[in-house]
């Protein structure tokens, strides 16, 4: 994830933090920081910037006293968004009169990707902006778990026949 931020004093501020391994590094006016540690980097005046949080829980840069905003935390509904394709394994997978009309996989196959699509999902509605465009994330990532769950559910009751 790249962040570019406008600052008035110091400039463009580009940040960059890698969703999967955490790797934070930060570029100010078109001069890459020194890090010093994971979280502190160092300027070319000789004093220290750190960053406090992360992709999901929003993060902040410290400069001389200063607290910059670099990524938003994340929102009650993008949580909420994320939660469906896991909820509907788990509800769909244990009422029977419903796997009567579509078998779908439940339990710990249908949860576990449920979990997966729900932590795809929130990936990728954290990494855009438009509500629109999360909604239709959050639809295609319910509908991709849907789709495997009921090729599994219809497989295991072809196979079970």
């Amino acid at each position: 994830m790249k962040k570019i931020i406008k600052h008035e004093v110091y400039g463009e501020i580009v940040y960059e933090e890698n969703f999967w391994t955490g790797k934070k590094s930060v570029t100010i006016d078109g001069i890459p920081l020194e890090k010093i540690s994971k979280k502190e980097f160092k300027l070319q005046d000789g004093n220290t910037v750190s960053i406090e949080g992360g992709f999901l829980q929003g993060s902040n840069l410290n400069i001389k006293g200063e607290s910059l905003m670099l990524t938003p935390k994340i929102k009650w509904y993008e949580i909420v968004l994320c939660c469906f394709p896991f909820l509907l394994t788990i509800i769909w997978g244990n009422i029977s009169a419903l796997c009567a009309i579509v078998p779908l996989v439940g339990g710990a196959i249908g949860g576990a990707i449920g979990g997966v699509f729900s932590a795809l999902g929130l990936f990728f509605i954290k990494s855009v902006n438009p509500i629109w465009l999360k909604i239709l994330i959050a639809l295609a990532s319910l509908a991709i778990t849907f789709g495997i769950c009921c090729g599994i559910g219809y497989a295991i009751v072809a196979a079970a026949s």
